[in-house]
């Protein structure tokens, strides 16, 4: 090595990713290759980060070392331009960066933009410089409203952009004198990257569309908009705010009417990918209108014009002023779970989710929202999978987790956020680590967050402190707030989940029979199982498309390489097996360590609350646990006040136990939770008494049939059923022979006159035991089955009952006697 070189490399030595920190993204090669000529030195290229697949190109313009990258050849857009500057960053700390490429410009009188101008984004009225304008929600009327906010560059480049709009108000920037040393740098670019000329610098009317080939030789030249002319073809500079979309614009009605609405003075399609996740100015040459008059004769010099001021720009920024500026924080991740990678469905919820935290985010007030619906419905899998989603569309969000279920796993999540923040003093004795927490990430130096509130079931802890001994106030005093963060509420509460996110509640309910099959398909390790088409529907069918119970009955085929025929057998058997199958724990690295997972545990981890909170709530639960657990009447309820009943079914609607029906006066319970209710008390040895009381109530209210109140005690007909028959099967109970007599009524008048005949009978037997054969009231009901038999056409039988019941009247009552001789009628009827 010559001794020349030698000092050469010792006054230089070899750069690192530690020395770029100014990144440019350019979308096009024409704008790239426009950037690249304004290097004052080119220098080596550097090893990647694996995964990053951008192609860069380093060197130095003035003081400062810059790192230039393109979007891949034939992509454009928000999204490709998001992940070409995610890239860049996982290479190099890029500080700032710049956007420099060709845009669409919007003339007015007020901003006369030409070909070849340069527009800078610059925050103008509520925006940040930067528009989504394809972005946002149809509201009333079907007018569609561009919502979200997009940040403003960092205060480095504005203070830059500031100092040289000062200098190009008394000296001017020279922009032709950049463009003059991109010819002497790369002599080849004179010829393509040169000014078009004035007359090539055609605007047609807005209502004017384009016709005939890529030139506007066939456009009519009377629609022309007549401006006056420049005195130079010197670029001039416009700042303001820029639309940027996934589509191009090529409508000039259209342009015209979002520039009015929005104060927007260009328009292009990567600024809105890169904004929030790559602190930058956004630097476009025009090269057209924005209307369907679109050709590529001035994209060149447009991309050169562009490039110009980057170069110009970045001599107004101090070297002292990046090594000052911080780096941003990298985004952090305190999930308890990875992604899941079998989560199927729920876009409609997930949409719902993005738009509320992101697409309808403001940046004016800490977005809540909450997720309310049954235990094991899938609200944490949604919560969490939002989390993934949202940290793809915005790398810069950091992501906190929560398990708000009590108050010590409250605190030992907010120490968690705070050793990941790396807060100070958070390791003494005598810190307050959720203030500290909450401190940290309501500054907006944090930068953006969600934090995730998952099992916030009881709201008294958070709202509400019982124990002020304790130092520790409600929960809800620690919840941080900043306009870049976001809290997500997971609850089995709906009063809890208006409490915490107000009119933002999202219901989950359970799967429809699309999701819920995939569910089952991915779950599986046997995915022929799924061949069972007429099997899985009924399955599922059974699982109400539960994802809790998807998953268990899952995990149970692939430990026991059970069939699902084989299943259903199992599930149908009787209740006890559908409660040991379902009580199963199984193995899911997504639930909590720890933590029971069947989806029993997950109802009855409600219903402590509830008992806790509304022993009404939990007494009503019981009661209906014992009757049928669909279409049940408001009034066959226990008696309360109607105060306290309606406060107990609101509980039970907050936690999603019961649903109202549209009536408004009956409600029904879940098949799952119904059958979770029976085993918790079982397990409490509590269900015969419950049974019992049920029955009473029953009882008490059924009325005596009749056709003018069939309404009434139709509604009262199957959950009298259903507990007569859990009566029967736990034994040792009598039932009142007057409700059976009741049933015997409704049977009849229904025209079910052997289920009449069953019940007569048996309460026959019970009346006979207690009154004895010879009491009016057993004669009568004797003559009630004998009818039943008539009108089954069992007349022999109805024969010997009438002569039987005729001749104990006849000994008991006398001859004469109105019941003698209407058994005298019923014998006649039967012959």
């Amino acid at each position: 090595m010559s001794d020349s070189l030698a000092d050469a490399a010792m006054a230089h030595p070899p750069r690192t990713h530690e020395d770029y920190q100014i990144g440019v993204i350019c979308a096009l090669a024409t704008e790239k290759a426009a950037m690249v000529a304004m290097l004052d030195e080119t220098y080596p290229k550097l090893k990647k980060e694996n995964g990053d697949e951008n192609e860069y190109t380093l060197g130095r313009i003035g003081v400062h070392n810059v790192v230039i990258a393109c979007l891949p050849a034939g992509l454009m857009g928000n999204g490709p331009a998001a992940i070409v500057a995610n890239n860049m960053r996982r290479s190099f700390p890029i500080k700032f960066g710049l956007m420099v490429g060709v845009g669409g410009g919007v003339w007015s009188k007020k901003d006369d933009i030409r070909l070849g101008d340069v527009v800078v984004s610059q925050p103008t009225g509520a925006h940040g410089g930067v528009v989504q304008w394809d972005f946002g929600k149809t509201g009333k009327g079907g007018k569609f409203q561009r919502t979200g906010s997009l940040d403003k560059p960092p205060p480095v480049l504005l203070h830059a952009l500031q100092e040289l709009r000062t200098f190009d108000l008394t000296d001017g920037v020279d922009i032709v004198g950049s463009l003059s040393f991109m010819v002497r740098n790369k002599p080849r670019m004179g010829r393509t990257y040169r000014y078009q000329g004035e007359d090539h610098d055609q605007l047609f009317e807005a209502t004017y569309d384009h016709e005939g080939d890529e030139t506007c030789d066939e456009c009519d030249p009377k629609l022309i908009v007549q401006r006056p002319a420049r005195e130079d073809s010197t670029p001039r500079i416009h700042y303001g705010n820029i639309a940027s979309g996934n589509e191009v614009m090529k409508h000039g009605t259209t342009r015209d009417k979002i520039a009015k609405e929005e104060g927007v003075v260009c328009f292009e399609m990567e600024a809105a990918g890169l904004i929030d996740n790559f602190r930058c100015l956004m630097i476009r040459g025009i090269c057209d209108y924005a209307d369907s008059h679109k050709n590529k004769i001035w994209q060149p010099y447009a991309a050169a014009t562009a490039a110009a001021f980057a170069r110009a720009l970045l001599g107004f920024i101090d070297e002292q002023e990046v090594i000052k500026t911080p780096l941003p924080l990298k985004p952090l991740r305190v999930l308890p779970f990875g992604r899941n990678k079998d989560f199927v469905g729920r876009q409609s919820q997930l949409d719902r989710l993005i738009n509320i935290l992101y697409t309808e985010d403001t940046q004016e007030d800490c977005q809540r929202v909450a997720l309310v619906g049954l235990g094991g419905v899938g609200k944490t899998q949604i919560a969490l999978e939002c989390a993934f989603r949202l940290q793809k569309i915005l790398p810069v969000l950091s992501v906190f987790w929560v398990r708000a279920s009590d108050t010590t796993s409250f605190d030992n999540a907010f120490r968690e956020i705070g050793q990941q923040l790396k807060i100070p003093g958070l390791e003494d004795d005598k810190a307050d680590v959720k203030i500290l927490v909450k401190t940290k990430l309501s500054q907006e130096s944090t930068g953006k967050w969600l934090m995730i509130m998952d099992n916030a079931d009881d709201f008294e802890i958070f709202y509400h402190n019982d124990n002020k001994d304790s130092g520790s106030g409600a929960l809800s005093e620690y919840l941080p707030f900043s306009p870049l963060g976001a809290i997500l509420y997971t609850t089995r509460d709906r009063e809890a989940a208006t409490r915490y996110a107000g009119s933002n509640v999202i219901d989950i309910d359970e799967m429809d029979d699309e999701e819920s099959r995939k569910l089952l398909e991915r779950s599986l390790q046997n995915k022929q199982l799924i061949e069972d088409k007429d099997g899985t529907i009924k399955l599922l069918k059974l699982l109400v498309n539960l994802p809790l119970a998807i998953m268990q009955v899952a995990a149970y085929l692939n430990a026991k390489s059970s069939t699902i025929a084989e299943y259903l057998r199992i599930y149908e058997e009787s209740s006890d097996n559908v409660i040991k199958l379902l009580g199963k724990d199984f193995e899911d690295i997504r639930r909590y360590p720890g933590m029971k997972n069947p989806v029993a545990t997950t109802w009855l981890i409600s219903f402590e609350q509830i008992r806790i909170r509304d022993p009404l709530a939990a007494d009503y639960m019981a009661f209906i646990s014992c009757i049928k657990g669909q279409d049940i009447p408001l009034d066959l309820l226990p008696l309360a006040s109607k105060f306290d009943k309606t406060e107990a079914l609101g509980t039970l609607k907050a936690f999603g136990f019961i649903k109202e029906r549209l009536s408004g006066i009956s409600y029904d319970m879940h098949r799952l939770v119904h059958t979770a209710m029976q085993n918790w008390l079982k397990l409490k040895d509590d269900l015969r008494n419950w049974n019992q009381k049920a029955l009473q109530q029953i009882n008490d209210i059924f009325p005596w049939p009749k056709h003018e109140n069939r309404a009434v005690w139709m509604k009262y007909l199957p959950h009298t059923e259903t507990i007569i028959t859990s009566i029967d099967l736990l034994g040792g109970v009598e039932l009142p022979p007057m409700l059976l007599l009741k049933l015997a009524e409704c049977y009849r008048i229904a025209g079910n006159y052997s289920k009449a005949e069953l019940l007569g009978r048996q309460t026959l037997q019970l009346k006979e035991k207690v009154l004895g054969k010879e009491h009016p009231d057993t004669l009568g009901i004797i003559m009630g089955v004998a009818s039943s038999l008539c009108q089954q056409g069992k007349f022999v039988e109805a024969e010997v009952l009438h002569q039987q019941t005729l001749q104990l009247k006849e000994k008991v009552l006398g001859k004469e006697h109105p019941d003698t001789l209407a058994s005298m009628m019923g014998l006649a009827s039967s012959l």
